[in-house]
């Protein structure tokens, strides 16, 4: 199986800050690794002039968790934001990991609004995470077991039936994480675990030793590199996006997730969710309680579920202390407000006013690109190809992960496929939106070689 390669860096944003018109003066907000991506959203925002928009600390650091080292990286940028003297209003970021943590630390030293890093290192944490979490919302929480990969365990210490996922407490896009079937796929886990893992949490445990918050003894001793076996989840799989504003939770929207037949990898996200309001409120009643007992507040987050209708309660699949980048277009497709725009608002201390069924689509999807082995690019969509495409169907956003020349396996990837794009469309219904999505493949000219 595959393991995690880092992408190359997206280019740091060079965009320069907006000025406000005259007798404004705009709030000064930070960014930690910050993209070009981000960027064009920014200025996409809602009366853009009202933020001014200044990078700190190096974009490598804040990109790369292999490269970054929290707390110099922390202690520089608070640094140079005394050494200005500006009053600063502010900081964002908008990717996960590192970048988030870096940016709530900063805020944090900084005295300014956002999380405490404390509970962002806890919902970052999925064993911390987890035990907090059965202590507020038990019947949302699957059954799970927190493993040292540094002990040699025997069939008999497993505590789950097979089959069960195995995960790092700490990852992202499913990186080691596997279905789990038998003991000797239990080993091989482990050791890949074991290889992978070290210099890819070794920033997280840093984090983890700069705030180290009151939890049970149990837990109180996982290393950043330790796993987590949990039982296996039916249902539909969705993400709730809100925010939390002085203990109390906006809904910002449900997304629905679909997964490939491999249940494992995303082939489209969905908004808005199919599923029932009650249902969507039963979600968002038991957001509240698990994120007020962990202490996140100020800030945006996004939770994933899987959703039995049959049953009472949703079920957890893991709480990210941040907003979900990819959704923002379709929440402004949809709804007529970029989340970028919540995210800098809250950061510069404002209260954000969230919109519903504003926007220009019914419907919205991000499609995700992928196939199931490595192939070497022989052609990745040119700006022309991208140009033609927005002209033949307004509103859509394409974000080329790889370039000609290049395996899929030299960019972060799942364990089990090869993405290489996705492609934001709005429409009027599922029909509409499957219409648009084949012409959007034909347009870009992807071709892709397999790889022996």
């Amino acid at each position: 199986m595959p393991v995690r390669s880092r992408q190359a860096a997206p280019r740091r944003s060079r965009r320069p800050a907006a000025i406000a018109s005259a007798g404004e003066r705009p709030r000064t907000v930070l960014t930690v690794g910050v993209t070009d991506h981000d960027a064009h959203w920014l200025g996409e925002v809602h009366h853009p002039l009202r933020f001014r928009y200044r990078p700190v600390g190096e974009f490598a650091q804040a990109d790369n968790p292999e490269l970054c080292r929290p707390r110099s990286f922390v202690q520089e940028a608070v640094a140079e934001v005394r050494r200005s003297g500006e009053q600063v209003h502010g900081v964002v970021a908008f990717d996960d990991y590192p970048a988030t943590l870096l940016a709530a630390a900063i805020a944090e030293k900084l005295g300014l609004s956002g999380p405490s890093l404390a509970s962002m290192v806890i919902c970052n944490n999925k064993a911390w995470s987890r035990v907090l979490q059965k202590a507020s919302v038990p019947n949302a929480v699957p059954r799970f077991q927190i493993i040292d990969p540094h002990r040699t365990l025997r069939p008999g210490d497993l505590q789950l039936e097979f089959p069960f996922w195995l995960k790092p407490v700490k990852s992202s896009m499913s990186y080691l994480g596997f279905r789990i079937a038998s003991f000797a796929e239990f080993e091989r886990a482990v050791a890949l675990s074991r290889a992978g893992l070290p210099a890819y949490t070794a920033a997280f445990q840093e984090f983890m030793d700069m705030t180290r918050p009151p939890l049970p003894g149990e837990v109180a001793n996982v290393g950043a590199d330790w796993l987590i076996a949990e039982e296996l989840l039916s249902g539909r799989q969705c993400t709730l996006d809100g925010l939390m504003s002085g203990g109390e939770l906006t809904l910002i929207g449900v997304v629905d997730s679909i997964r490939l037949p491999n249940r494992v990898s995303f082939a489209r996200f969905d908004y808005p969710s199919r599923l029932p309001r009650a249902t969507q409120e039963r979600m968002a009643e038991v957001a509240r309680r698990a994120l007020r007992r962990i202490g996140f507040d100020n800030g945006l987050f996004n939770i994933e579920f899987f959703v039995d209708e049959r049953r009472e309660e949703p079920k957890i699949i893991e709480i990210n202390p941040r907003f979900s980048p990819q959704f923002s277009d379709l929440f402004h497709k949809v709804d007529g407000t970029l989340t970028h725009q919540y995210v800098v608002e809250m950061a510069a201390g404002e209260r954000p006013t969230v919109q519903r069924r504003r926007g220009a689509h019914r419907r919205a999807a991000s499609c995700v690109l992928r196939v199931a082995r490595d192939h070497l690019v022989a052609r990745a969509p040119s700006a022309r190809d991208i140009a033609r495409l927005q002209s033949a169907i307004p509103d859509t956003h394409v974000y080329v992960t790889t370039e000609a020349g290049k395996r899929l396996s030299e960019s972060a990837q799942d364990s089990y496929t090869f993405r290489y794009g996705l492609i934001h469309l709005g429409a009027r219904d599922r029909r509409d939106l499957r219409r648009k999505l084949a012409k959007a493949k034909k347009l870009l000219g992807y071709r892709l070689k397999p790889v022996e």
